[in-house]
């Protein structure tokens, strides 16, 4: 096993999200006692505002000054790296990097590279507005010669509505909307459908899709964060 490093979790964002990220972390991790799990602190900054909305609003400015603080109390608390379990919130990848070091555990960027060994070539990104509309994905997919695709205008209204209107108020999710948006992906083509929204993984971890069309970014980081912190990944 390597040097262990402590991890800091910025989450909240939104907190059942948190949650299942931590549940993933501690089920993705072989141990034989309670020693060999990741040392964690999480900050659940459940009051922050909402990232698609200050992003597309010209609201990045104040969004970011509240990160930018959160992110130096886990740095000041010893956390060696950092992960945040919400995919919009990688807007400001380059900054939360360049705070922490170069220990900024990139969701997006480990996603691309899983699907990238992967070998497909066509992907569909279901994601909230915020980063369908800054291309998070597809300039990171791009690095590798991956096309990504977006749901059409009306089916993206369906990915927000299943984000905000069901998961964020505490709903389990509708299961054929997702699904119309997902098989209208494939019928585009895609080889597969990144789950970039992390209440998609929630919608995830409610129904265990348990399909190999579907790549949670949440369970690649997921695997990242265990193993860049000297744990051991299953």
């Amino acid at each position: 096993m390597s040097e262990r490093k402590k991890l800091g979790i910025l989450g909240g964002m939104g907190p059942e999200a948190t949650e299942v990220f931590y549940k993933k972390i501690i089920d993705g991790t072989v141990v034989s006692n309670d020693r060999d799990h990741l040392d964690i602190l999480i900050y659940s900054h459940a009051s922050i505002p909402d990232r698609t909305e200050c992003i597309m609003c010209g609201k990045s400015d104040e969004l970011w000054a509240i990160l930018e603080e959160d992110v130096r109390m886990l740095k000041s608390c010893g956390c060696d790296y950092l992960a945040i379990p919400c995919n919009t919130c990688h807007y400001f990848a380059e900054k939360f990097d360049s705070l922490m070091d170069g220990h900024f555990i990139n969701m997006i960027e480990e996603t691309a590279d899983y699907v990238a060994k992967r070998n497909y070539k066509k992907v569909g990104i279901m994601a909230t507005d915020g980063t369908v509309r800054n291309n998070m994905y597809g300039d990171a997919l791009e690095k590798h010669g991956i096309e990504a695709v977006y749901p059409s205008e009306e089916n993206q209204k369906k990915v927000m509505s299943i984000i905000y209107d069901e998961i964020k108020a505490g709903e389990k999710g509708d299961k054929h909307k997702f699904m119309e948006v997902a098989s209208a992906l494939r019928e585009e083509g895609c080889e597969a459908v990144v789950l970039a929204c992390t209440e998609l993984s929630v919608f995830n971890n409610n129904y265990d899709l348990n399909s190999d069309f579907y790549i949670d970014a949440l369970e690649v980081v997921t695997t990242a964060c265990i193993e860049k912190c000297g744990g051991q990944a299953y």
